[in-house]
């Protein structure tokens, strides 16, 4: 990840100098944007879930802001209370449990971003081309993790990590290549199995991301986060 990080390096300055100029023009209150394509902060919901939305700093496979000033993480209502649900049982299992969530509704204008960055490399695979729009685009995706008293657990590795060690469907070879511990699979499967209970799908190459309704029924049913 350091490598393709120094390889970005120009096309991030380049993307950041264009955000820069268009912010500069035409201000947007994002997180009116966000309510009015009738959306919901998920802490107005359970104020107890974490949120660090890696997309508006730089901890991220870009290495630049792509949010703006948005620190609030948007989903449709229904969503929301799901992963709501979740943190409860969560914090039943474990009071000193939490989610926290690194990612959630994503605005066309940031997808278009990452694409631009990775669309002429082998990382292009992890990122939805942003012409019709991805699961986050509508508000019905979220990245997230398990924090034990507000520090990440061991998930064999770090968000956004495009490599094997981030898939889920040869999580025994990992364990078994000591890739990862028994320990990260042990809380890989903890989220997967309370996601899934609430009727979250999981996506095969990231542990972290979980989604809701067929991308296509979402195209004909979700406005697309169009700004």
């Amino acid at each position: 990840m350091k490598k393709f990080a120094k390889i970005l390096s120009l096309a991030v300055g380049a993307i950041a100098l264009c955000v820069t100029s268009a912010a500069a023009k035409k201000p947007i209150d994002i997180d009116a944007k966000m309510q009015e394509y009738g959306l919901v902060d998920i802490t107005t919901i359970e104020p107890s879930i974490i949120v660090e939305l890696k997309y508006a700093g730089t901890d991220n496979f870009v290495g630049s802001n792509m949010y703006g000033s948005l620190r609030k993480a948007y989903f449709r209502p229904e969503i929301a209370r799901a992963l709501a649900a979740v943190q409860r049982e969560l914090r039943r299992i474990d009071s000193h449990l939490s989610l926290i969530i690194y990612d959630a509704a994503r605005p066309q204008s940031a997808q278009q971003q990452m694409w631009n960055v990775v669309k002429d490399t082998r990382y292009r695979r992890y990122v939805a081309k942003p012409n019709r729009g991805g699961h986050h685009n509508f508000g019905i995706a979220v990245d997230l993790s398990i924090a034990r008293d507000g520090v990440p657990v061991d998930m064999g590795s770090d968000f956004d990590s495009f490599s094997e060690v981030s898939h889920i469907d040869n999580e025994a070879s990992l364990l078994r290549r000591h890739l990862i511990t028994r320990e990260a699979l042990d809380n890989r499967r903890l989220l997967r199995r309370l996601m899934r209970a609430r009727g979250f799908s999981t996506y095969r190459r990231e542990w972290w991301h979980f989604q809701q309704y067929d991308i296509n029924y979402a195209r004909r049913t979700f406005r697309l986060l169009d700004f």
